[in-house]
């Protein structure tokens, strides 16, 4: 333990070298445009201009940088090494797959291939333990990230579960930057001299070089990533389903980690695969799983037989100020029964300045009955779920950037081999 309380300055000081570095802003950026495209879809969907990009992209900042310090510290502890883990093809492919889908925006599915790759190929020449122990550290990083902070931002939906129901919901989409420190290996031969001593057990990922660890020298080594989370959410809260989705990612990396730290010893092509192939079938599973729960579990987010039930009330509206929240149903406006969107308007514009709501508090079951002031012409502001006369707006498969255009691309080809 002396050891690495020692380490904690060069721990701090790699850190912020991370975060001074221009990759690390050129992460924020994406980060920052990735939040643009979640505040253009609800405004597109609702239209809705209640969002503030500094906002999030403040808080996923803020975020990366606690998430990034925490993940310096499993970097040192387990001994993740940066040699030949191919970070710069580990980057490119991921930055590939996610102009493919945003979710594939994820250190899993490039680490996967990139290892596999090696594996098969021999190329590029990566040390596989050390790099899917990068990519178990991340996620367990992000698992915490997405118990504290997945749940913001989360954008109201209509969608088709499996049994056809027209449901609401919410896309869950939260992204971060990573400023990280792993470690680079050196020659002590290079650098004579006194260095620290650490424990005989440590590394716990053994890195794959010839000779003795004795002979080798560890220089931490500042480097960026960024995180991504995407998920619904139509059976659970927002809330409630982060906590799940965290729960099975912490699993998920504690398992490939413990693979890493077993396969560093023990070193064969054939186990080799055992992280190569875990890291991203194991994360499709916990994703397909986590759909599967939303897409086929009892629908929160429908309206009853009779009212409205509230999806999600606007900010600063009339509705939020009255105290709605999600899942109470509004059920008479100035004594007027109110079962549709229209209903709910025309019944809300008899009185110009004020208006008695009845409603059905989720919380407590009990029906309350509140009147207060509105502005004039001011509407209600909230976004309902899902009548039978509303359609979809949104569809599990979309697909990325790339994908739609190769997708108009083929569509395109079709109709002129037609003609």
């Amino acid at each position: 333990m002396e050891a690495f309380l020692k380490v904690l300055p060069f721990i701090f000081e790699g850190f912020l070298s991370a975060v001074f570095q221009p990759l690390f802003w050129i992460v924020v950026l994406m980060v920052a445009f990735l939040n643009l495209r979640q505040i253009r879809l609800k405004e597109t969907l609702f239209g809705i201009k209640d969002e503030s990009l500094l906002f999030y992209t403040s808080l996923s900042f803020f975020y990366g940088l606690v998430g990034g310090l925490i993940g310096s510290f499993l970097m040192i502890l387990f001994g993740v090494s940066i040699i030949e883990i191919g970070i710069s093809y580990l980057w490119i492919i991921a930055l590939v797959l996610m102009l493919v889908h945003p979710r594939f925006l994820c250190f899993s599915y490039a680490g996967g291939l990139l290892s596999l790759s090696s594996i098969l190929f021999g190329f590029p020449n990566i040390d596989v333990p050390q790099l899917m122990g990068l990519v178990a550290i991340l996620h367990m990083v992000e698992s915490l990230l997405i118990l504290s902070s997945g749940h913001v931002g989360a954008i109201p939906i209509y969608i088709r579960n499996d049994r056809g129901e027209l449901v609401g919901g919410f896309s869950l989409q939260m992204y971060w930057p990573i400023p990280i420190v792993t470690l680079l290996i050196m020659s002590k031969s290079i650098f004579p001299g006194e260095w620290l001593n650490m424990p005989q057990w440590w590394p716990l990922i053994k890195p794959d070089i010839q000779g003795s660890l004795d002979n080798i020298l560890y220089v931490i080594y500042p480097v960026v990533a960024a995180l991504g989370y995407g998920d619904i959410a139509l059976a659970h809260f927002p809330k409630e389903k982060v906590r799940k989705a965290a729960l099975n990612l912490a699993a998920y990396s504690l398992i490939l980690l413990f693979m890493c730290v077993v396969v560093s010893n023990y070193r064969t092509a054939t186990l080799y695969l055992l992280p190569a192939l875990f890291g991203p079938v194991g994360h499709e599973i916990i994703v397909h799983i986590g759909q599967r729960q939303e897409l086929r579990g009892r629908p929160l987010f429908i309206n009853p037989p009779e009212g409205i039930k509230v999806l999600e009330v606007l900010k600063g509206s009339f509705a939020d100020r009255l105290g709605l929240s999600t899942c109470d149903v509004i059920l008479k406006i100035n004594d007027i029964p109110v079962n549709t969107k229209k209903e709910l308007q025309e019944a809300f514009d008899i009185n110009p300045w004020w208006a008695a709501v009845e409603y059905l508090k989720a919380a407590d079951k009990r029906i309350r009955v509140d009147t207060i002031k509105k502005r004039l012409n001011e509407p209600f502001g909230i976004i309902p779920a899902p009548t039978p006369l509303d359609q979809p707006n949104i569809f599990i498969n979309q697909k990325g950037f790339l994908a739609e255009k190769l997708k108009k691309l083929k569509e395109l080809f079709i109709r002129r081999r037609k003609q």
